[in-house]
């Protein structure tokens, strides 16, 4: 009985370095993807640690383009990868088209509290004899969530929506 509890004694011992190092604290920033010193692993951005805002609203030759940026307003960093998912809401919050095409590659990145990561959407505002029904609400869902963040803004209800990976906001111009 002796050996056996000196044998799990030495195994809890054993194990507490590598649960220590395999947590996060604001001593202990996390290490960026890709460095050697780490697995550098995140969690990906959750709806409540983003704030979403349109920065940006360009139109011509019918269609409206938008930058919107997502900014982390939590306490810690997270990471993003992919596309998010976006829906044109009417008055009763009920989704009138969701986006359908997506370009530029998307890969991974973290971004740190008070940073942004940014998209592009791209809208067809007619077709020069149609004109779409105007919805009052923009809900995007980060990735790796299912909660929306929801942006008021009077959007056309078009056939076709565009939206770009997400990318760090200093690359999305």
């Amino acid at each position: 009985m002796g050996l056996r509890s000196f044998v799990l004694a030495s195994a809890l011992v054993a194990a507490v370095p590598l649960a220590a190092s395999a947590t996060l604290s604001p001593t202990n920033p996390p290490v960026p993807l890709g460095s050697q010193h780490g697995l550098g692993i995140l969690r990906p951005c959750p709806s409540s640690q983003l704030k979403a805002a349109v920065t940006s609203d360009q139109g011509a030759m019918l269609h409206r383009e938008l930058r919107i940026t997502l900014t982390n307003v939590g306490a810690s960093a997270c990471a993003i990868d992919g596309y998010p998912a976006v829906r044109l809401l009417d008055a009763l919050n009920h989704a009138r088209i969701a986006a359908e095409s997506f370009s530029l590659t998307p890969r991974q990145f973290i971004i740190a509290p008070d940073q942004q990561a940014a998209f592009r959407l791209r809208i067809a505002t007619g077709d020069g004899t149609t004109t779409y029904l105007t919805v009052p609400t923009l809900a995007i869902i980060p990735p790796g969530d299912v909660v929306p963040l929801f942006v008021k803004i009077a959007l056309p209800s078009a056939p076709t929506i565009d939206v770009t990976a997400l990318q760090p906001a200093a690359e999305v111009k």
